[in-house]
């Protein structure tokens, strides 16, 4: 036991002694951070779209379409500003709205709010994450005129100084119906300003057509309320009233589906941290002196429970900063905005992260011990990516079925895939909660963990002959050449 200790001990003061390790414990919460601010910053940072609409039907459709796009973004910014200022007391949050609505233009009363809310930030940058689009005269109407103007050979007068044209949007009478657009733009991926046209028009369109049939006004807005209402109602849950689902009852399934993906994550990651130091430690002629003081399953035992123990460590740390922060923030969360805070509760499922801590440590003996096997017939890394990749191939299969299965876990081919030993960790884990019946967990638990012991023994078997040099990579393909000869 002692030797096991000490070579846990080393492999794991390996890991955790090093700057290298501390920075990718603090990376994850921080690219965690930075890629829920992507999409924000993405759109933020984006050039300024300047664009032009010719309306060729002469029916002032242009001036709807400024008039309804101008409307949606004011409408975003709105709910933007309401969610920020409910850090406000409630008085100064109903004056930055009413100022807001009542200001002309909304970069005025975007400027406005922000002052009485005493937010240090100007309109402009505020605006930035609803799209910067800005219309601008057309230089020209003919579309092989302007067409210098859209390819940056020539500019226009922006408030930014000479900009090229982004995008122009041609509103014409079509055949087979009132309308038809075309639009101009040498940028093939962002048609977003044509799509939002688009939609306005048909609004427009919709209510003109119910207007001409003698309907009011307020007759067309009675229409646009007519989609039922759908509520979900669990007939599982018992009751006085009928309780309607709710995203936090959704939380589990979507929680399941994110710790199966974390836990093959993890599983690869330590997998190859193992595979990678032993490959090291053969070249070194470490491992021939580990040799001589320890036995063969205390040496893989040792490196297991050392790497082991570094995810522990991660895991712990990670935790126990979230659980504080989940502390900290709870009861300012709660009086902010209780339907988040009743959301974020429901990430609160002590039985999914318990499986997921088992499943983790069953999946990291099988596919650990599976690496050291491969590491301990290798020379060198890229005799051990020719042997990787049918290993890899096994683990990316449990990835796809979880990816095209969510709404269907309860699908034949999922729960044939959960007696596949090797699955059976991340399969089980997005299933759980469906409730799978008792026996199919029982079953499959008791299939996974014989899978185990008779890895770790093969494993075991492997490493010997492996690190004694009695087999290598050329053994192996022998083994699967043996057929052919005969």
């Amino acid at each position: 036991m002692r030797a096991i200790y000490l070579i846990a001990r080393r492999e794991y003061l390996s890991y955790v002694a090093t700057w290298g390790f501390w920075l990718s414990l603090l990376s994850v919460p921080l690219f965690m951070v930075l890629g829920a601010s992507i999409p924000f910053l993405v759109e933020s940072s984006q050039p300024t779209r300047y664009y032009v609409v010719i309306d060729e039907t002469g029916q002032g459709y242009d001036a709807i379409v400024q008039d309804g796009l101008e409307r949606e973004r004011r409408e975003r910014a709105r709910l933007a500003l309401e969610t920020l200022a409910q850090v406000r007391g409630e008085a100064e949050r109903d004056r930055a709205l009413a100022a807001f609505d009542e200001a002309p233009s909304m970069m005025e009363g975007l400027s406005q709010a922000l002052d009485i809310l005493g937010i240090d930030q100007s309109a402009a940058e505020f605006a930035a994450g609803f799209g910067n689009r800005v219309r601008v005269e057309a230089p020209a109407v003919d579309p092989s005129v302007l067409r210098p103007f859209l390819v940056g050979e020539r500019s226009v007068n922006t408030p930014e100084g000479p900009r090229a044209v982004f995008g122009a949007l041609y509103i014409r009478e079509g055949e087979d119906r009132p309308l038809s657009l075309t639009w101009y733009s040498t940028n093939l991926t962002d048609d977003a300003i044509a799509a939002d046209a688009r939609r306005v028009l048909e609004r427009h369109l919709r209510r003109q057509a119910l207007a001409a049939q003698g309907l009011s006004e307020a007759e067309i807005d009675a229409l646009a309320q007519l989609a039922p209402p759908i509520r979900n109602i669990d007939p599982s849950v018992e009751a006085a009233e009928e309780r309607e689902v709710t995203s936090a009852d959704r939380i589990p399934y979507f929680l399941a589906i994110l710790l199966a993906f974390l836990l093959w994550t993890s599983v690869f990651s330590v997998a190859n941290m193992l595979l990678t130091s032993l490959i090291e430690e053969k070249g070194g002629k470490i491992i021939e002196l580990l040799l001589s003081t320890a036995r063969f399953h205390e040496i893989l035992v040792g490196k297991l429970a050392g790497v082991a123990a570094v995810s522990f460590t991660l895991f712990a740390v990670w935790g126990l900063v979230g659980t504080g922060v989940a502390v900290a923030g709870s009861g300012a969360l709660v009086a902010l905005d209780p339907d988040l805070a009743g959301l974020l509760a429901g990430i609160a499922q002590p039985g999914l992260f318990f499986a997921a801590f088992c499943y983790f440590v069953v999946g990291y003996l099988m596919f650990g011990s599976i690496f050291l096997a491969l590491g301990s017939l290798c020379e060198t890394l890229q005799d051990a990516q020719t042997l990787m990749t049918p290993i890899i191939l096994v683990l990316m299969a449990p990835l796809l079925i979880l990816s095209f299965s969510f709404q269907a876990m309860d699908s034949a081919f999922v729960e044939i895939a959960s007696w596949v030993p090797l699955w059976t960790p991340f399969v089980m884990m997005a299933r759980l909660p469906t409730d799978p019946p008792a026996w199919e967990l029982l079953g499959t638990t008791a299939l996974m963990l014989a899978t185990m012991v008779f890895v770790l023994w093969g494993a075991t078997a492997v490493f010997r002959q492996g690190a004694l040099g009695s087999a290598d990579v050329d053994t192996v393909k022998g083994w699967f050449g043996m057929g052919k000869k005969g």
